[in-house]
């Protein structure tokens, strides 16, 4: 039997890794899940998440690097979304295959 041939380009495999590295964290994954709906700022995400503005800060500029979130300035405020709606559609299956977690653990 011969070796199976993955035809899936390096380019589309680094993406998609970077992406799912980038989600994977408790913080980034509040931040990702806290943007799904509308886009927010700074200080808006660490009341939200329950995180100081500085660790806020730095869990967005790793969420930037992967490719994940882009953000706009308005005067001296900046407002990030999810850059992607790929990404959204991500967390939304993410979250909808685990929503019957807190059922199932209390069983």
């Amino acid at each position: 039997m011969g070796k199976q041939k993955l035809d899936l380009p390096k380019r589309q495999v680094d993406i998609i890794v970077k992406s799912i590295q980038g989600m994977s964290h408790p913080i980034r994954f509040m931040i990702l899940y806290a943007l799904l709906s509308e886009e927010l700022s700074v200080n808006e995400l660490s009341e939200i998440i329950g995180a100081s503005q500085s660790v806020t800060s730095q869990h967005l500029g790793k969420l930037r690097n992967s490719g994940l979130l882009e953000y706009r300035k308005e005067s001296n405020k900046v407002f990030y979304y999810i850059k992607d709606n790929r990404h959204k559609e991500v967390l939304k299956s993410l979250l909808k295959s685990y929503s019957d977690i807190e059922k199932n653990h209390k069983k």
